[in-house]
């Protein structure tokens, strides 16, 4: 845009944003549709109200007639000051069922956070967005079902748990509810918007009935709502057995990024214990939010699936030039100025939707926080930028994004078994229906081509981890090079991921390798060589295989083993050859060099970092990159090694050995 173009269209944004918004009148209410109508004798004659109200029949003849026209269709000819005001608050309690605004203006009364004292619930700009997308879902019937990405302090968590209430307190009886924090406390701030807003609801919205909670069965940490009978649970991932999860119809977790998994127990097995006692329909809630706390996690992974659509969550974010705190105004006179000193990063803030004055405000900001990651998960302008675990990534995020684009589920899952009396060869083995199993299993994206049989068509590249469950993952990738034939480039077609004992994972890899038309099988060796007896074993296994399968990469080179040197078989990753695969991996993600469709391997490519003394490279601690080494193995090879070759149908039975190694690469 040209610098005249962004002033205008910053004078148009500041218009809108400065813009009138009263939810009494309902000005500026932007949730839902709405028309503006007038009803003559009314406190409040002009009101711009839900189109849903206005299609009902008492609706459309009060707006016609008016006040005292409708009374007089009841039979009250003459209108006292007393039968209008009642009739009043029989509109404004009709009103309250399709206005939340409204509602939340009227009759719910919050703290003014920071300032001491209580004041009406009137919606802030991005709790209209986050509201909007609410609404969208309750009036198409549907769950209200919706995770929540949030930059800080504009009350997401206030807005949640007040719309569930509404709903509880006008729409619902027995409608229960749970809130659940990562720990109580959290849970207890959520209760005591609840207790506020119940304590000081007007009498007239109840028809003279004060609301009041009592303890459920002599527990506190369960309240019934004496209006409606409804109950609200509150719970912590952290003690999950106080939350009552039967019966529930409505769930709010919140700072579900904070969550940890523990011994015995994960994030998402306490969310689908509590999303599982929710039946679905109308009117339910399943809202998880949270500000987001790296990637690989159960919040990221539940996004990442709500973006793709493989899951019934709406994702809603809301940046942080949406919330009019982060703000600094300017002179106009300085516009032009301004904008000539914007940087590239400021002119796609300004692309966003961010205003100039949010921009200058950014500028501090940025000087501030010099590191970018941190300014990035403190004030994200995108979710890309939320999910954000480290300064000293080694794949860019614009890489990374790009890569999970390809990313889909598998096309088959479960396990390879090697062959028996009676299956002369391996036999895939699926997972039972209803069978689910995250680690320890096989999926398959492309399955081995039976008709077509080329030479090293297949590579399979494999990562060695511990044995222990808190130990690294082993991990073995297959790639299908055929595309690269016809100038295409190599794309993932399987991966097994899991804890096994050292013997079974090779032998597992020699199996996946067999069905995969004898692919060149490359295993990472150098991680147990440097154990002691364990990797002597391991070496022992390699040497095993390799005088029973013909197709393993052997690091020796053929002048070596002219020589008379042992053949060492296995890649070896050391100071010399991790940064080349590594290097070679950030090329093929930037120039798309190959297909990945394991969304696993893009969460550990985002949490890939160089550590501080500027040399190692690995996952941010507590985490793995076992998908990241055997990925960049595999990538490298596919380009290092001779292209397939067709094997004609008279050579296929032959088992010749051939050594691969890297001097012939």
């Amino acid at each position: 845009m040209k610098k005249e173009e962004i002033i205008e269209e910053n004078t148009k944004r500041l218009k809108e944003i400065s813009a009138v918004y009263n939810p009494v009148d309902g000005e500026g209410s932007t949730s839902i549709e709405r028309h503006w109508v007038e009803i003559e004798d009314f406190p409040l004659t002009r009101m711009n109200l839900p189109t849903a109200m206005l299609q009902k029949e008492n609706i459309a003849r009060l707006i016609e007639k008016g006040a005292k026209g409708y009374l007089a269709t009841r039979g009250i000819h003459t209108a006292s000051h007393r039968s209008i005001i009642t009739l009043w608050l029989e509109f404004c309690r009709e009103r309250i069922k399709y206005d939340f605004e409204y509602w939340a203006k009227t009759m719910a009364i919050i703290s003014d956070k920071g300032k001491g004292r209580d004041i009406p619930f009137t919606l802030n700009r991005p709790q209209r967005i986050y509201l909007k997308e609410m609404e969208k879902l309750r009036n198409a019937g549907r769950p209200i079902d919706i995770i929540l990405c949030k930059a800080r302090q504009w009350g997401g968590s206030t807005l949640t748990q007040l719309y569930m209430l509404w709903i509880q307190l006008v729409h619902k009886q027995n409608w229960n509810s749970v809130i659940c924090g990562d720990i109580e406390k959290q849970s207890s701030i959520v209760a005591g918007i609840l207790a506020k807003v119940i304590n000081n609801y007007p009498l007239w919205a109840t028809g003279g009935k004060k609301i009041t909670t009592s303890p459920y069965q002599g527990t506190q940490k369960t309240r019934v709502i004496s209006y409606g009978n409804s109950r609200y649970s509150l719970g912590s991932s952290q003690k999950p057995d106080s939350l009552r999860s039967e019966d529930i119809s409505m769930a709010h977790l919140t700072e579900v990024g904070l969550w940890k998994a523990t011994a015995g127990r994960k994030p998402e097995d306490l969310v689908q214990s509590i999303f599982g006692s929710i039946a679905g329909g109308p009117y339910t809630v399943k809202v998880m939010e949270s500000t987001a706390k790296g990637v690989g996690n159960f919040f990221h992974r539940t996004w990442i699936e709500a973006v793709a659509g493989r899951n019934n969550f709406t994702p809603v974010f809301i940046p942080w030039y949406s919330i009019d705190l982060y703000s600094k105004p300017i002179v106009p006179s300085d516009y032009p100025a301004f904008v000539e000193s914007m940087d590239e990063y400021e002119q796609q803030l300004f692309t966003l939707g961010a205003t100039l004055e949010a921009i200058s405000w950014y500028r501090d900001k940025r000087r501030e926080m010099p590191e970018e990651w941190r300014l990035f998960s403190e004030f994200p302008s995108t979710a890309n930028e939320a999910f954000q675990s480290t300064g000293h990534r080694v794949f860019k995020i614009s890489y990374v994004k790009n890569t999970r684009e390809q990313c889909v589920p598998p096309a088959w899952t479960g396990d390879i078994l090697p062959s028996d009396a009676e299956h002369a060869g391996s036999r895939f083995e699926p997972l039972q229906p209803g069978e689910k199993q995250d680690e320890n299993v096989l999926k398959v994206w492309l399955m081995p081509d039976g008709e077509q049989h080329y030479r090293d068509r297949y590579i399979v590249t494999v990562d060695v981890g511990g044995v222990s469950d808190k130990a690294d993952y082993s991990c073995i990738l297959v790639a299908d090079r055929l595309p690269m034939l016809e100038g295409g480039v190599p794309e993932i077609a399987a991966c097994w991921h899991g804890h096994i004992e050292h013997d079974k994972l090779a032998w597992k890899a020699v199996e996946i390798a067999k069905a995969y038309d004898n692919a060149l099988l490359v295993i990472e060796a150098n991680t147990l060589e440097t154990e002691g007896t364990e990797g002597d074993n391991f070496e022992y296994i390699l040497n095993e295989i390799a005088g029973r399968y013909s197709n393993l990469y052997s690091r020796t080179s053929l002048q070596e083993i002219r020589q008379g040197r042992p053949r060492r078989w296995g890649f070896h990753t050391n100071s010399s050859t991790k940064p080349m695969v590594i290097n070679f991996l950030i090329k093929a993600l930037r120039d798309g060099l190959y297909v990945e469709r394991c969304i696993e391997t893009t969460y550990e490519l985002d949490l890939y970092e160089l550590k501080e003394n500027g040399k190692e490279m690995g996952a941010v601690e507590g985490n793995h990159d076992d998908r990241v080494m055997a990925t960049a193995i595999l990538v490298w090879i596919c380009y290092n090694h001779p292209l397939p070759t067709r094997i004609s149908a008279d050579k296929r039975g032959h088992n010749r050995t051939r050594i691969v190694s890297e001097a012939s690469i």
